[in-house]
């Protein structure tokens, strides 16, 4: 009977966990009356609930029970194979976590090179949940044995998905992947347009995977890179949604997260979040998946939780603490899952009449103090100051997925201590444990390292305070200064607190050290060997050469510069040499091709295009009969040959004349039209202003008046603004114009700023009209002559006619002047741009001038087209330079007109036409009638 009371209540005890209240206090509760009897019975009956509600306590011990709880509980780890079937439950992605899935379809369609069923498409579910990551919602995948790297810059035209570098095989690609994030709401169009039409198993358009993160895997079929058949995949896609506390204004926190609207939701691998989460319960569109039912917010107290989940985000050597995830099966007992997550943050959940609390690392400042003094003497007492040898651990080893392995098992660094083996009499005493959760190593060797340290932690008490600690709860700390136990401010954490009749609290403390979660001073690296297969080395191009060559006719002359390769000979297994070349200058590439054949004399003269006297580079690699790999060479420099195109072989130096009979008057008309432009844009504000006046005269059928002015004087100083805006409608004209003016003046310094827009619209024409004026000037009494600086920006749309003779022209402007004295200088650009029945033109120019006195200066830059002539450019200047001006201390050959000649350094004509050539000013001269050397 005594056994079998103490087993019941050590199970019971392990069952509520270390730091559970409610089921503890009823265990009492039920032992109460059986412990009152005293005597050796009651003796050792009270030894047995000390015993069983001090084991689970540590993290370790814990830890342990979980394992031993788990024996015939579904396998821990990654899925590292695909799963079928039916019978295999669903499962979300929670956190930070990769998988293999579950096969959900595969079909095979296409044709290369008459090989039927050329692709394999496989479709793989990884969560029945949606993480709404966009299609690039994958962060990481691995094919086979080796991480890939999706191309995601260049998807399939068709929607097979992304290239995968690591299956491009001489610019084929053979591997695409594909990523649906559950956020979809039809059918995938890919798998529709390649199986719905199947008469056996064929796609349907109602086969969505609403909610569903699916890889879509699509291969070609090459016996090189699938050496074992299908590829198997592990897909890591970025976390799901979770919501978090901290960001719910209505909850304790501040933001816009709300519980009912998963929207608002963020994704998170927090751990401590995600134990929320399952607490609370894990739905998908309004039905319950997995975790907790209707669990209700008030019983995740913020206080507790908001505190755990930012001593989880918390750097540590810039890493957040505490982060991981999980592939949770539906059909896992919640709790299961939690425990998981809970090891992976050191956590410690207690449940408080309904509430349930959570502490997450170092335990927080002593809420409550006493002494020996406010113990209350008159109730049981008990204190556990060591375990048995047996019981006790100065070495921990772990497990725990590494991503870096392809997600597989990996034993993280052990951690031990000399002085604690030394302690033990030299013996090693291992305790191993699994951490599911974290794939993190630094984040694992700080758990282990907690833990072990936290083991040390061996004293323990229980006995009675008085009513001012009836408020304890568990997960507490308390401080306790004791002359007997020799306490001096000593923290303790409440594992467990029963109330007692008349507000007393009998409470179960555990000796803490807040340092034994400091991260280790040495966190040691994995230490992760390859995955991929172990391919031979790729053979270099040996004895790769490349020389300057050029190409002749059948007369003998050089024709064409080229490039010679050279390689090695006598080597096996090479079919053709594959030669690229590229300008040096930018590395863009002028020559590709794989089908030179591997033959005495092992070089080749390039049938290409290429410049004269140009640097490029050359690099070949070999083309076995076999798959093997090979490697390119390095890109090496060669200079083509100075060979040049031939007059009357090659090119017709003539092609077309110029007439320049009218090139004088066109000047001057250039120049006309240029100047008049400001002298148009006024004339045009004022005949607006006319039909202002007129309409004015009683002619307008109805008008519209606004007028706005500010004046402000002192003295010899003004400032004013006005602005008039006018809208009025006629028999035959609609007018809306606006006239801003800005004017300043102090003492001889006048300003202004004028804007003027008019619309006008009539029975055969439309105009809108945009014209800026600022103007500085200067009287100077002494001189009577002003200094003035003037800009006129202008724009002028204007469209006339009536049936079908319409034109339409636009014209923009822009005037600098300025003058001082009798100095003046000038800028005028304008464009005009004319549409009508009969063709049109366009005209732009720039014309800048300076004068002083009887000197003056100019330069001028038109450009025309026009329908029934060629286009032109005409520069108007003194000197001219064209060339590379800027690249060296001094410009380099340029082509400089000057004084009415044309001077030029280094000039490579084919051929040359002249009435007389003169070399070194007359000493050789070539004219039609022979050479002529002068001494």
């Amino acid at each position: 009977m005594l056994k079998a009371a103490f087993v019941a209540l050590s199970l019971l005890l392990l069952t509520a966990t270390g730091a559970s209240a409610d089921p503890i206090s009823g265990a009492i509760a039920a032992f109460s009356a059986f412990l009152s009897s005293g005597g050796i019975v009651a003796g050792i009956v009270k030894i047995a609930i000390v015993a069983a509600a001090n084991f689970g306590m540590s993290l370790i011990q814990q830890a342990q029970a979980r394992r031993q709880a788990r024996k015939n509980l579904r396998p821990s780890g990654v899925t590292l194979s695909v799963q079928m079937g039916d019978t295999v439950p669903r499962s979300y992605l929670i956190g930070t976590r990769a998988t293999a899935g579950r096969r959900v379809y595969a079909g095979t369609w296409g044709e290369v090179d008459k090989t039927p069923n050329a692709y394999l498409t496989d479709v793989i579910e990884l969560s029945c949940l949606p993480n709404h990551a966009g299609p690039q919602g994958l962060d990481r995948a691995w094919i086979g044995d080796k991480e890939v790297t999706i191309l995601w810059d260049q998807p399939a035209a068709d929607g097979r998905g992304y290239p995968v570098q690591e299956y491009r095989a001489g610019g084929t690609d053979y591997l695409w992947l594909k990523f649906l994030d559950g956020s979809q709401t039809v059918a995938d169009p890919f798998l529709v347009a390649k199986f719905g039409n199947l008469a056996e198993r064929p796609f349907k358009s109602t086969m969505i995977g609403r909610g569903c993160q699916a890889v879509i895997l699509t291969a070609r079929i090459n016996q090189d890179l699938f050496k074992s058949g299908l590829p198997q995949g592990i897909y890591q896609p970025k976390p799901m949604r979770l919501y978090d506390l901290r960001k719910d204004s209505t909850n304790g926190g501040t933001g816009t997260h709300r519980w009912t609207d998963p929207s608002t939701w963020e994704p998170s691998d927090n751990l401590p979040l995600q134990i929320y989460n399952i607490g609370r319960g894990i739905y998908y569109g309004g039905r319950w998946v997995h975790g907790g039912r209707n669990f209700a917010q008030h019983r995740l107290p913020a206080s507790s939780w908001i505190a755990a989940l930012n001593e989880a985000d918390r750097l540590l050597s810039g890493r957040k603490q505490y982060r991981g995830g999980l592939e949770v099966f539906v059909d896992q007992d919640p709790l299961e899952v939690i425990e998981d997550l809970r090891l992976g943050c050191a956590a410690r959940l207690a449940e408080v009449g309904g509430i349930l609390k959570i502490l997450v690392g170092a335990p927080a400042a002593a809420v409550y103090s006493f002494t020996d003094a406010q113990i209350v003497v008159t109730s049981d007492q008990d204190f556990e100051p060591f375990p048995t040898v047996s019981a006790t651990h100065n070495t921990i080893t772990a497990v725990y997925p590494e991503p870096e392995q392809r997600w597989a098992d990996k034993d993280a660094p052990e951690r031990s201590s000399e002085a604690l083996i030394a302690r033990d009499g030299g013996e090693r005493l291992p305790v191993a444990e699994r951490f599911d959760a974290v794939s993190i190593v630094d984040q694992v060797q700080c758990l282990m390292s907690t833990m072990i340290d936290e083991e040390q932690r061996w004293r323990i008490h229980e006995f009675v305070l008085p009513p001012d600690a009836s408020a304890l709860e568990p997960n507490d700390v308390v401080s306790w200064s004791s002359d007997r136990n020799a306490y001096s401010n000593k923290k303790f954490l409440v594992v467990r607190a029963i109330s007692l009749s008349g507000l007393l609290q009998r409470l179960l403390l555990k000796e803490i050290d807040p340092t034994d979660y400091d991260p280790p001073e040495i966190l040691l690296p994995p230490v992760v060997g390859p995955t991929g297969p172990i391919a031979p080395p790729a053979q270099p191009l040996y004895g790769w050469q490349a020389l300057p060559a050029t190409i002749y006719d059948t007369d003998g002359n050089a024709r064409r510069p080229s490039i010679k390769v050279i390689c090695a000979p006598d080597q096996d297994d090479v079919a053709k040499v594959w030669v690229q070349v590229r300008l040096k200058s930018t590395a863009a590439g002028v020559f590709d091709s794989d089908s030179t054949p591997y033959a005495a004399p092992h070089e080749w003269v390039l049938n290409g295009t290429f410049l004269p006297a140009t640097l490029y580079q050359a690099r070949g690699k070999f083309v076995p009969y076999s798959r093997r790999e090979t490697e390119w060479s390095d890109w090496i420099d060669v200079m083509t040959p100075n060979v040049r195109l031939t007059s009357g072989l090659d090119f017709d130096p003539y092609d077309g004349t110029i007439g320049f009979d009218n090139l004088a008057d066109d000047l001057k008309d250039y120049q006309d039209w240029l100047g008049s432009g400001r002298r148009e844009i006024l004339e045009k504000l004022e005949e607006i202003g006319l039909i202002v006046a007129d309409q004015d005269l009683g002619n307008a059928a109805e008008r519209q008046k606004l007028r706005e002015q500010l004046t402000a004087t002192r003295d010899n100083i003004t400032a004013e603004y006005t602005r008039e805006v006018q809208v009025l409608v006629g028999a035959d004209t609609a007018l809306a114009s606006s006239i801003t003016s800005l004017t300043t003046s102090f003492g001889g310094f006048q300003s202004s700023v004028t804007q003027s827009l008019a619309s006008l619209s009539s029975a055969d024409q439309a105009l809108a009209l945009s014209v800026e004026e600022l103007e500085a000037e200067l009287f100077d009494p002494a001189s009577g002559l002003p200094s003035i600086a003037s800009a006129v920006s202008a724009l002028q749309v204007q469209v006339n006619g009536q049936g079908d003779d319409i034109e339409a022209m636009a014209d923009q402007i822009a005037s600098l002047e300025t003058q001082v004295g009798d100095v003046s200088s000038s800028v005028n650009v304008r464009a005009t741009a004319v549409a009508g029945g009969s063709g049109g033109f366009s005209r732009w120019a720039v014309l800048v001038r300076t004068s002083t006195g009887d000197w003056s200066a100019q330069a001028g830059l038109y450009l025309e087209t026009h329908a029934t002539l060629p286009s032109r450019i005409l520069l108007d200047a003194q000197q001219l330079f064209f060339g590379d001006l800027s690249s060296g201390a001094a410009p380099i050959n340029p082509l400089v007109y000057d004084s009415g000649r044309w001077r030029l350094n280094v000039l490579d004509v084919g051929h040359i036409e002249a009435g007389d050539i003169d070399f070194g000013n007359g000493k050789v001269i070539i004219d039609e009638n022979g050479i002529v050397v002068s001494s």
